[in-house]
């Protein structure tokens, strides 16, 4: 039989403690996507608005959907490179418990 410690979620998740830091490797390669990421969505968009200019006008989309992808990305890499973390929310089974045992009363 199969240990659970296979889907056991990490301890960062599974703990109310602040999630661990960033290590050297993550910045670096967090750093290096940013730089790669947002030059490309600038010149898709660029490149998008030359196409929209030309008469395709599917292309005037994707001309305000790359800067904003670029944007995005800067956010994502801020937030990341503070050590903010998304963290999974725990339910409350003790609550779930009661409202599960008070359905199956009615």
């Amino acid at each position: 039989m199969e240990s659970n410690d296979e889907f056991k979620a990490p301890d960062w998740v599974s703990s109310d403690s602040p999630p661990p830091a960033l290590s050297d490797k993550q910045k670096r390669v967090l750093n290096i996507s940013l730089f790669v990421v947002v030059p490309f969505c600038l010149w898709a968009g660029w490149f998008e608005f030359g196409r929209a200019q030309s008469g395709n006008w599917r292309a005037w989309v994707y001309t305000f959907e790359w800067p904003f992808f670029a944007g995005v990305s800067i956010y994502l890499w801020r937030r990341l490179s503070k050590g903010d973390i998304p963290r999974i929310p725990r339910p409350d089974l003790e609550e779930l418990a009661k409202e599960h045992d008070g359905k199956e009363e009615q």
